[in-house]
C-alpha cells in the first residue's frame, strides 16, 4: 500500500514539473562555432532532463538489452526443466501406482528434458524393474553409484535386485556397503542383520547391533534379548570347536542380558562341570530355574551330576524346586523326585494342585505312575487313559539338549527376542476339564475287595476243622487228667500199705 502511494505521489510530482516546464515562454539561444540556434526554453529543458535520465539509467537499459537473449535462453531452459520435473514427478507416481508403461514414458521424457542423470536414473531403474527389464534396471542402479548423492539409492536397488535373483552373497555385500554409508538407516541395518543370521555369521550380527545402537535404532529389551540369543548361538559353536573359554565368556554375557535363556544356562553348567567347577554349575542352574523353570534344566543337573549317589542328586533337585516352589514345573519335578525316593503319597499330594483344569500329559502320566505305585496297575489305568488323550507337551530342550541347526538358531533368536520364549506355543486342542470334585474322586483309594464265595467256604471248613480239633484236644486233655487222678490215688494207697 505504501509503495503504491509513493508511486502515485511520484507521478503527480513528475506531471507537475512537466507542466511547469511546458508553460515556460521564451527561447534559449545556442551558439556553436558561429552557428546560432534558437530553441524554445521548454524544449531545451525537456531535452536536458531526458539526457540526465539517460545518463543515470542508460547503463541499466543497455545491460538489459544486452542480456535479453541470455534471459530468453534461460527461460526456455527453465520451461524445459519444469517439463522434465513434471515428467519425473508423474513417473514416480506411475511407479507407485504400478503402471509400468506410463512410468517408462515419463522416464524417457524426463531423461530428455533434464540434463541431470542423478534424478532420472532412479526413475528409469524403477520403471525398468516394474516392466520386468532387469538388465536396464541393474545398469541404471549401477550408474547411480557414480554420484555420491545417489550412491545409497543405487545400493538399495542393487541389494533388492540381488535378493530377487537369490544371490545372497552379493546382496549382503550391497547391504553392508549401504550400512557403512548410513548406519542410522533401518532397512540397511535390518538387511545386514537378517543376512548375517541366515549365514550363521554371529559376530557380524552382533557388530551390526552395536553399530545400530549408537544411532538409536537398536535400543530396547527386544535387541537386548536378541544379543543374548546370538551370544548363545556363538557359544555353542565355540564349544563344538573345543573352545570352552570363548564359550563360557559368551554364555556369561548372554545370561547377564537375559537370565531366562535356558540354552545358555544349560551349556554354561556343562562347561563349568567339565572344568571341575561343580558349585558354579549348580548356581547357574539354580539361578536359571528361579527365573524360568524348565524341564531341560533338571535333565542337565541329572546328567552333569550323574557320578554322585542317587540320594545326593535327588537332594540337588529338591533344592532346585525350592528356588521357585509355586511354579508348575517345580511341583512336577518335586513329585517325580518324591516318587523316585519311594514316597508316593507325598508325590500325590505335591502333584494334586496340577490335576485341576486341563492338565498336561506329563502330569497325567506321572499321576498314573504314582497311582500304580500305591494301588497297582488296575487303578493306574484311568490316569493312563486320560494321559493318552491329553495333548503332547511340546517344550524345546526337554531332554536338556539344545543343539540346533542354523535355521533353528535363527528361529530361536527371532522368537526369543520378540516374545522371550524358545518357540511359538502349539495349537490348543480342546480337552475336557477336570473339576476339583472329579479329581478328589479319582484320587480316592480303592475300596477293600469282598472275599470270594469259595474262599468263604474254605474259611468256614477251616473254622469247623479247627473247632473239631479243639474239641478233640479238650477231650484228650480231660482223659489225661482222669488217668493222672487215678494214678495219684493208686500211689496214695500203696504208700499207706507200705506205712
Amino acid at each position: 500500500m505504501i509503495r503504491i502511494f509513493t508511486y502515485f505521489v511520484f507521478l503527480v510530482v513528475v506531471t507537475w514539473v512537466i507542466t511547469l516546464v511546458l508553460d515556460l515562454t521564451g527561447y534559449a539561444v545556442i551558439e556553436l562555432q558561429g552557428q546560432r540556434l534558437d530553441v524554445p526554453t521548454s524544449t531545451l529543458l525537456l531535452v536536458i532532463g531526458a539526457g540526465l535520465l539517460f545518463v543515470f539509467f542508460g547503463g541499466n537499459i543497455t545491460a538489459w538489452l544486452w542480456g535479453l537473449p541470455g534471459r530468453m535462453s534461460r527461460r526456455a531452459g527453465e520451461r524445459k526443466r519444469a517439463k522434465g520435473m513434471t515428467a519425473l514427478t508423474r513417473g514416480l507416481e506411475a511407479v507407485a501406482a504400478g503402471d509400468a508403461d506410463d512410468a517408462t514414458r515419463h522416464a524417457k521424457t524426463a531423461t530428455k528434458a533434464l540434463d541431470e542423470p542423478a534424478l532420472t536414473r532412479l526413475l528409469t531403474a524403477q520403471a525398468a524393474q516394474l516392466s520386468g527389464d532387469r538388465v536396464t534396471a541393474e545398469e541404471s542402479y549401477a550408474a547411480m553409484l557414480e554420484a555420491p548423492e545417489t550412491e545409497f539409492l543405487g545400493l538399495r536397488g542393487l541389494y533388492l535386485h540381488a535378493k530377487q535373483n537369490g544371490d545372497r552373497a552379493e546382496a549382503q555385500a550391497f547391504a553392508e556397503r549401504a550400512f557403512q554409508l548410513r548406519p542410522g538407516t533401518s532397512w540397511a541395518f535390518e538387511s545386514v542383520l537378517s543376512l548375517s543370521l541366515d549365514n550363521a555369521a554371529w559376530s557380524d550380527a552382533l557388530n551390526a547391533i552395536n553399530s545400530a545402537r549408537q544411532h538409536q535404532i537398536a535400543d530396547g529389551l527386544e535387541f537386548r534379548r536378541m544379543e543374548a540369543a546370538i551370544l548363545t548361538a556363538r557359544a555353542y559353536s565355540a564349544n563344538d570347536a573345543d573352545e570352552p573359554d570363548e564359550a563360557i565368556k559368551d554364555l556369561e554375557g548372554a545370561l547377564k542380558k537375559a537370565g531366562t535363556l535356558t540354552p545358555a544356562a544349560a551349556l554354561a553348567a556343562e562347561v563349568h562341570v567339565a572344568k571341575g567347577q561343580r558349585s558354579k554349575a549348580a548356581k547357574v542352574l539354580g539361578d536359571a530355574w528361579e527365573l524360568e523353570p524348565h524341564p531341560g534344566l533338571a535333565e542337565v543337573m541329572r546328567r552333569v551330576f550323574d557320578q554322585e549317589r542317587d540320594e545326593r542328586v535327588q537332594g540337588r533337585l529338591i533344592k532346585l524346586t525350592e528356588k521357585n516352589p509355586d511354579h508348575p514345573e517345580s511341583r512336577l519335578l518335586l513329585a517325580q523326585v518324591q516318587l523316585e525316593g519311594g514316597d508316593a503319597a507325598a508325590a500325590q499330594e505335591t502333584l494334586e494342585p496340577l490335576l485341576t483344569g486341563r492338565p498336561q500329559r506329563r502330569v497325567l502320566s506321572l499321576m498314573a505312575e504314582i497311582t500304580e505305585s500305591r494301588y497297582g496297575p488296575t487303578e493306574a489305568k484311568k490316569w493312563k487313559q486320560r494321559a493318552a488323550s491329553a495333548p503332547l507337551d511340546i517344550i524345546p530342550g526337554m531332554d536338556g539338549v539344545f543343539h540346533y541347526t542354523t535355521e533353528g538358531w535363527r528361529r530361536l533368536i527371532q522368537e526369543f527376542s520378540e516374545f522371550e520364549r524358545l518357540a511359538p506355543p502349539p495349537l490348543e486342542i480342546e480337552t475336557p476339564e477336570l473339576g476339583s470334585d472329579e479329581v478328589k474322586a479319582l484320587l480316592a483309594p480303592p475300596p477293600e475287595p469282598d472275599p470270594e464265595p469259595e474262599l468263604a467256604e474254605e474259611t468256614e471248613d477251616a473254622v469247623e476243622v479247627t473247632e473239631e480239633v479243639t474239641n478233640e484236644e479238650s477231650e484228650t486233655d480231660n482223659t489225661a487228667d482222669e488217668t493222672a487222678g487215678e494214678a495219684e490215688s493208686g500211689n496214695d494207697e500203696d504208700a499207706k500199705k507200705t506205712a
